[in-house]
């Protein structure tokens, strides 16, 4: 655990070097500027060794030019190769999409565990809102059907059967064409029975 946690404390003041680094090559000056402050004054840097082997608070100058091979644009090229790594090890939902603020399985703290297979059931919907999640999750695997969507509305009391199409269906739905027809927004389509034509109505017209 003293190991542990000794790595944590080098491993956040080398972050601290390197996130100086990446604001002082950058537009935000007065950040960088502020941050290389307030990191030599609280001693946050990593430490620097004398001829006897005694740690001295280490100062930002002296580090930039110990650590020559450190570039400005090092700690964006650790981050950029942190995604493709990750993805041989734990795929993700959207192959080829790399972000560092993704969500589930595209997080890049996922594990194997935490994107595990999961099963819907009754009562897990009903431990939801209503019965109605806005969003499966994550881990979940195929969305509930019919039968597990009504017997969650009728364990939470919350059972009507214009709700019992599953929340999933809706994340199928997606943009085919962009229609400019009304100056306001229509909240009203319907289709006629070939599927050629729709039908609109604009808020205060009905």
């Amino acid at each position: 655990m003293a190991t542990d946690s000794k790595y944590i404390a080098q491993l956040t003041s080398e972050l601290y070097f390197l996130i100086a680094r990446f604001l002082e090559a950058g537009p935000c000056q007065n950040a960088a500027e502020t941050l290389i402050r307030e990191v030599e004054e609280k001693e946050l840097l990593p430490k620097r060794l004398d001829w006897t082997g005694e740690e001295h608070p280490g100062t930002y100058g002296p580090l930039v030019k110990i650590h020559r091979h450190v570039g400005p644009d090092h700690l964006l090229k650790v981050c950029s190769r942190v995604c493709p790594l990750l993805e041989g090890e734990v795929p993700s939902s959207v192959p080829g999409l790399h972000s560092l603020l993704g969500a589930g399985r595209q997080n890049l703290l996922r594990t194997s565990k935490s994107c595990k297979h999961v099963v819907w059931k009754g009562s897990a919907l009903a431990a939801l809102h209503c019965g109605r999640p806005p969003e499966p999750p994550v881990i979940y695997g195929s969305p509930p059907n019919i039968v597990e969507t009504g017997h969650g509305r009728q364990l939470n009391g919350s059972y009507r059967l214009r709700q019992l199409l599953p929340t999933a269906v809706y994340q199928h739905m997606k943009m085919h064409k962009r229609i400019l027809g009304h100056l306001s927004s229509v909240y009203c389509v319907t289709f006629d029975r070939t599927g050629r034509r729709i039908f609109t109505v604009k808020t205060g017209e009905i």
